[in-house]
């Protein structure tokens, strides 16, 4: 009989402890999850990284939010030059490129197509206040677009994670000075917008401008003829979201705003330091994928040198 007890609760300690490995506790996932808080935008590829990263890291749960009062581990921002600070540290992991475009059937888009635009022809087309040394012969090939600028409304985005600052910054504005209509919530308005006001511009972030199934940019959009190298603008008007990818990648192209993203973080736990890791290195593979920009090789390997030393 005491052979049969001893059995009994031997079986019944090891199933207790065999059940509590196979099913942690509360504790034990609140502490093996890394909170992710990202746009829109990026979150296809933050889910893209997620997935494929838990794929091998059993024991890691990555939760992702776009709601801006969550709290997080981790949380995006749409700019390399936002500052770290003591408190809050930044780990870039990709980059993203900003496209002016119209709609496909924007009934003076035959004028627009005429020519190509040049920096001080965006800037024309785009701001309300124009930089004061501008030489003649800039003033003159940028007459059309002076002319054309009053047919268009510009939208622009108002969201902290809008490509409107940078967009403005780049060309050397404040936001304040982008002309028209200022569209408040997620940069994916502005392609709503310029579809209903089909005599508008606007400019977007390419991965929202492109199909990532098929690779294709979107049926309903043109984008606006630059003067840039004739094989820049070649894979420009010929809408293939891989090509555009590679020459972005290897090329800097005055006229095409190029910008990292990153995730911001106070305290950095082994769990989220790992994963920031990974996405510098193995994830890269996946930006393509879904329409960003891998980071350069030597931003690459400065950022994992930053990671190993927190």
């Amino acid at each position: 009989m005491k052979k049969i007890i001893a059995f009994v609760l031997t079986t019944l300690f090891f199933g207790t402890t065999s059940f509590a490995a196979e099913n942690p506790t509360q504790t034990e996932v609140q502490q093996n999850t890394i909170i992710v808080k990202t746009s829109k935008a990026s979150k296809p590829l933050v889910e893209a990284w997620a997935n494929a990263y838990m794929q091998t890291n059993k024991d890691v749960v990555i939760e992702i939010t776009s709601k801006q009062s969550a709290q997080a581990d981790l949380v995006y921002v749409n700019t390399s030059k936002e500052q770290a600070t003591d408190s809050k540290q930044i780990a870039l992991v990709g980059r993203y490129a900003i496209l002016p475009v119209t709609s496909a059937e924007n009934p003076i888009i035959a004028e627009l197509q005429k020519k190509e635009w040049n920096k001080n022809d965006i800037k024309k087309l785009y701001f309300s206040s124009l930089d004061e040394d501008i030489d003649e012969d800039e003033e003159a090939s940028s007459g059309k677009a002076g002319k054309l600028r009053e047919k268009l409304t510009v939208y622009s985005g108002t969201n902290a994670s809008s490509t409107s600052a940078v967009f403005a910054q780049y060309y050397g504005f404040q936001t304040s000075e982008l002309r028209g209509n200022k569209i408040s919530g997620d940069d994916l308005y502005l392609l709503n917008a310029i579809d209903e006001d089909k005599q508008s511009i606007t400019f977007n972030n390419i991965a929202y401008l492109y199909n990532t199934t098929d690779r294709q940019l979107k049926s309903n959009i043109t984008i606006l003829p630059l003067n840039v190298k004739k094989d820049v603008e070649d894979i420009l008007q010929n809408g293939n979201l891989d090509q555009t990818l590679k020459v972005l990648e290897q090329q800097n192209i005055d006229l095409i705003p190029v910008e990292s993203f990153g995730f911001a973080y106070d305290k950095l736990n082994i769990k989220a330091e790992k994963f920031l890791e990974w996405v510098v290195s193995d994830g890269q593979q996946y930006n393509n994928q879904k329409g960003f920009l891998r980071l350069g090789e030597k931003d690459a390997q400065n950022q994992l040198k930053e990671l190993a030393q927190r």
